[in-house]
């Protein structure tokens, strides 16, 4: 290795694909393990306040004022996907973001667990209502609708000429996961992330409803960025 050269990159070297990469995923690691692990302790059951949606799209938007330079702070499979739609990111690029987002939700999820357990209640985790009888395909559609909702502030607040380096897309972000948090909580779980709608659940042994965070998220998500080439100035996409 070449004096000044390191696996991140050396001092006025400029990083290759490789090292880009993998600066990004480490970001995307972080950003996707806080943000699981306030899921998991702010929802549970004896930590279940009303305030958790709050919790949750604060830790949304610190990550992405705190990483979003790095990678864009997805911290969301179905943001990876729209981003990628989007053309904001390269095949193999998404599925390294995909792949660290799952591993980094797992991880919280299994630290959380016990954590919780040890203060005398559940970590949290989405799920459909069904204490409330309330149907997956119903949960479906407001994952779908809500996810909608997060990938259209997105791109529009993140992604584009008109917004570039503006300093409110964060908490344009977590407000809107707050937004969908307080709205669909009580029916879906409010999750719009499938790394969160797997990880949280699976961890304790609850599988039923995953197929809804994985089918609402990504079609919301791929609708969404359909419709902003629709709605977006030509310009966007020079």
């Amino acid at each position: 290795m070449s004096e000044g050269s390191s696996l991140l990159g050396g001092k006025g070297q400029e990083p290759t694909y490789e090292q880009k990469l993998l600066k990004s995923c480490v970001a995307e690691f972080i950003g996707t393990f806080y943000l699981v692990a306030t899921i998991a302790l702010s929802a549970g059951n004896a930590g279940n306040s009303p305030l958790a949606p709050v919790a949750i799209g604060f830790s949304l938007m610190v990550g992405i004022f705190a990483l979003g330079h790095v990678s864009g702070a997805h911290f969301n499979p179905a943001v990876t996907l729209g981003v990628w739609i989007r053309g904001k990111i390269d095949p193999i690029g998404a599925g390294f973001y995909v792949l660290t987002q799952l591993v980094a939700a797992f991880l919280a999820a299994g630290i959380m667990k016990p954590v919780c357990e040890d203060a005398g209640y559940t970590s949290g985790y989405p799920a459909v209502n069904s204490a409330q009888d309330v149907n997956q395909g119903t949960a479906l559609v407001v994952e779908f609708f809500y996810t909608f909702l997060l990938m259209t502030v997105i791109l529009n607040t993140a992604t584009t000429k008109a917004t570039a380096n503006n300093s409110f897309y964060g908490l344009a972000i977590g407000t809107t996961v707050t937004v969908g948090a307080y709205s669909c909580g009580a029916i879906s779980g409010g999750a719009f992330n499938p790394a969160v709608g797997t990880a949280l659940p699976a961890v304790h042994g609850v599988g039923k409803d995953i197929w809804v965070y994985w089918i609402g998220p990504i079609f919301g998500a791929a609708a969404a960025s359909g419709v902003f080439f629709v709605t977006s100035d030509a310009n966007e996409f020079d």
